[in-house]
């Protein structure tokens, strides 16, 4: 008997928060709030590609606004989180309050696009047509940078003999071909490792 009284008041989930179950006409009303807001979505985009509506800055927000509309039928009804209890409500919203947040920052630095030229909107065509042309103007200039010898035949005032004579580059050979007396040999002495000096 103790037990059938236990099994009964176990049945109730008295301790329990309890599980609600939506009705079927709330959740076709949901999923036809849900296909409505995406239907809606669609015909603005489209109405502002096909310039029927122009709403310009409030694109995005609109946008935005739809979709939050919509997380919120999903979360609501289809997760459950409107009959539940307090905390996953406050961890619900609090998540989507920081959300909110963080787009919003974001959404005000949309203001500062296309003020910088970027390289990476330059296409690849223009760039390899510069390069062709800066590769066409370093070839030009080239041979004006070439090296050229400073001297190309001896200069009278240095090399007297050697201007006008018939064997100018026998004269340079000799002059620069060491003589005996020009400079003292040096020879090594292999048993002493000293260095001797021999005239």
């Amino acid at each position: 008997m103790a037990h059938a009284a236990h099994a009964d008041g176990h049945d109730e989930h008295t301790g329990h928060g309890g599980h609600h179950v939506a009705s079927p006409a709330l959740l076709l009303r949901t999923i036809g709030i849900l296909v409505g807001l995406t239907v809606l979505t669609v015909a603005l985009g489209w109405m502002e590609q096909n310039g029927v509506i122009h709403l310009g800055a409030f694109s995005v927000p609109v946008a935005l606004l739809i979709a939050g509309g919509k997380a919120y039928f999903v979360a609501a009804y289809f997760m459950g989180l409107k009959y539940d209890g307090g905390t996953n409500l406050l961890a619900f919203v609090g998540s989507i309050v920081f959300l909110v947040i963080f787009l919003t920052f974001t959404y005000l630095d949309t203001g500062f696009r296309d003020t910088f030229e970027e390289q990476s909107a330059t296409p690849i065509d223009e760039i390899e047509a510069g390069i062709l042309e800066a590769t066409r103007e370093s070839e030009a200039l080239a041979p004006a940078f070439e090296a050229v010898p400073l001297v190309t035949e001896p200069d009278a005032d240095l090399f007297p003999n050697a201007a006008g004579s018939a064997d100018a580059g026998a004269a340079m050979d000799a002059a620069n071909t060491p003589t005996e007396n020009a400079l003292p040999a040096v020879e090594a002495d292999a048993s002493a490792n000293d260095v001797v000096v021999t005239d």
